[in-house]
């Protein structure tokens, strides 16, 4: 109990812990724990968060998913880190769900365009419910971005199982593809 009263009021006492700690509501790599801490302390920088999130798996705060991982690490609060942050700013954070692989979803979310795939893809079949070419992906992002460049993503999305081809075109004989569980499990949690 002692410990935990000390987490407190360490998360409470810098305003840079007090932002990270605040933010971590679900799993997040290092970048977007920093962009989204900006908007409590707009002087945070990345090495910062790099330093304390060191500090807070030290004490057993935070716990990374992919610790081989040289890029894409992926935090999440610990049982105890959840505890402190109710404690200290009343958040209440709901824990992880357990039925998603965060190898797989640290691999889809530290790249731009293989996240960008994957929510284009889950939004479009919830409009249609039907597969998807590359094509039609790669017209429905809200950017524009080079078809070889979907295609090099949905090539990494099928490798990671997140993505299944689900037929061909009658014409042309394009490839369809579909979410698997598992992607639509990470299409989910990408949009928390």
């Amino acid at each position: 109990m002692l410990r935990q009263r000390d987490d407190t009021a360490w998360l409470q006492r810098g305003r840079q812990r007090a932002a990270v700690a605040r933010v971590l509501r679900k799993p997040m790599t290092g970048t977007e724990i920093c962009a989204a801490a900006r908007v409590f302390n707009s002087h945070i920088q990345l090495r910062d968060v790099w330093h304390l999130l060191r500090q807070m798996e030290q004490r057993r705060l935070v716990q990374c998913f992919n610790p081989r991982m040289v890029t894409g690490r992926l935090y999440s609060l610990t049982p105890q880190g959840r505890a402190a942050v109710q404690k200290a700013f009343s958040i209440s954070i709901p824990q992880p769900p357990a039925n998603i692989d965060w190898r797989k979803y640290s691999r889809a979310v530290r790249a731009k365009t293989r996240r960008l795939t994957l929510v284009s893809l889950g939004s479009l079949e919830e409009k249609t419910s039907t597969p998807q070419t590359a094509t039609a992906i790669r017209k429905h992002l809200e950017r524009s971005v080079n078809l070889n460049i979907i295609i090099r993503a949905i090539k990494d999305l099928l490798k990671l199982g997140l993505f299944q081809v689900a037929g061909v075109t009658e014409q042309r004989q394009w490839k369809l593809y579909r979410l698997t569980r598992m992607g639509r499990r990470v299409q989910n949690q990408l949009q928390q």
